[in-house]
């Protein structure tokens, strides 16, 4: 797999294939389960996605997973707590036409001198978001389905109350059979153009579930929509708005003898408010434009055991 990280586009057919096989979303093609592994054993499971940054100048693509910081360790970025698997699992669609035909790709978490092979935000250390570059050999002979920059500057209008939708793996169900997610859809809940809590996310109103970590979401839209810019049109749109990461939870002290005669004992109830965290898209775009690619070659690809 130490193969180099640009992929030079003459080999790039995913750039040109928006369509899976009849009546499959390209959406549905672009994530993967990320399974977290200590050892050989199994420790969690998320989400992931892929995201492609072309770079013009090479004529060449670099391939990116994407995923949150607590995927990868077990915990957030702000605990600070050791890592609690050494690699994970991923995977790709080897032929688009037959979706349940998957290449398993098994991939450390640090290199032999024990740096992470995943990259955070030097901007917002808080963010729970991780971005890993993928060598070209990882997805050989495979189709690759992403998204880009472009599925940003879809024109429609977001505001609270908009419909959005989430495509991961709840508890790790998914249609087995053909490798297919799940598309949870809710609605957002803060204000979108606002950096909620000063931190560049958004809220959304959705139930969500374990495993859904790392799920990429959209404004997804198939017929009349607001533009943003004014007045309304009709067609299909899909604008990727960002990474759902979390679920706020709340935590009430109350007494056991307010639920159940006879005890004295202290508890803690903690309460899903159905309020997920989405880390924004801009985030993730500078993220990865900020990768030095050269040097993470050398610094990190080449010390991968």
């Amino acid at each position: 797999m130490k193969t180099f990280i640009y992929l030079f586009s003459a080999l790039l057919m995913w750039v040109q294939s928006m369509n899976a096989q009849p009546n499959v979303e390209h959406l549905s093609m672009i994530t993967t389960p990320v399974l977290l592994l200590k050892g050989n054993s199994i420790v969690s499971q998320g989400t992931g996605f892929y995201y492609a940054l072309q770079d013009t100048a090479k004529n060449a693509t670099v391939i990116f997973l994407v995923t949150n910081y607590h995927v990868l360790t077990g915990s957030a970025p702000s605990e600070k707590k050791p890592p609690i698997g050494d690699n994970i699992v991923f995977f790709f669609h080897k032929d688009e036409k037959n979706t349940g035909d998957l290449k398993e790709v098994r991939y450390p978490l640090f290199t032999r001198l024990g740096d992470p092979i995943w990259i955070t935000s030097k901007t917002y250390p808080e963010a729970d978001v991780a971005i890993i570059p993928l060598p070209s050999g990882a997805y050989q002979d495979c189709k690759v389905f992403g998204i880009s920059e472009e599925w940003t500057k879809a024109p429609i209008k977001l505001r609270p109350s908009s419909r959005v939708t989430l495509v991961g793996y709840p508890y790790g169900y998914e249609d087995s059979v053909n490798a297919l997610p799940i598309w949870k859809t809710g609605s957002i809940a803060s204000e979108p153009n606002v950096d909620f809590s000063g931190k560049p996310l958004f809220v959304v109103d959705v139930s969500a579930f374990p495993g859904m970590s790392g799920s990429p979401v959209f404004a997804v839209s198939y017929g009349a929509y607001e533009m943003e810019q004014g007045g309304t049109t009709v067609g299909g749109v899909q604008k990727f708005l960002g990474i759902y990461a979390s679920m706020e939870m709340l935590q009430e002290k109350k007494f056991l003898e307010e639920l159940q005669s006879g005890k004295k004992e202290g508890i803690v109830i903690t309460e899903s408010l159905q309020l997920g965290h989405v880390w924004k898209a801009q985030l993730i775009i500078d993220m990865v434009k900020s990768i030095n690619v050269p040097e993470y070659e050398e610094k990190i690809l080449r010390n991968i055991q």
